[in-house]
């Protein structure tokens, strides 16, 4: 597994970059983690503003399994994520 410590900017650059649908992430910020499938990532312009919002597919049995994260509203609380492509290898990112 590959191991980077990068800022909350190169963070979200690097989701933006290199997440794919289909893919698995676990995800951490603020008091929260989700882990799951990526089913949908939508950088569509709100308000005027560039947008990256990611629909997960949480592993879990609750009744309402998928969230939406607003990417760039939780950018300064991201602790830290491991990406798990569908193909190649894990990538635990840390931000600093």
């Amino acid at each position: 597994m590959k191991k980077l410590s990068l800022t909350p900017d190169k963070a979200v650059e690097y989701l933006k970059d290199n997440v794919k649908i289909h893919d698995n992430l676990e995800i951490s910020y603020n008091r929260i983690f989700g882990s799951g499938e990526v089913l949908n990532m939508d950088f569509s312009e709100y308000f005027g503003k560039p947008g990256f919002k990611m629909l997960l597919s949480l592993d879990s049995d609750s009744i309402n399994p998928t969230v939406e994260i607003d990417v760039y509203e939780i950018e300064d609380d991201l602790i830290e994520f491991i990406h798990h492509p569908v193909e190649g290898d894990d990538v635990e990112v840390t931000v600093v």
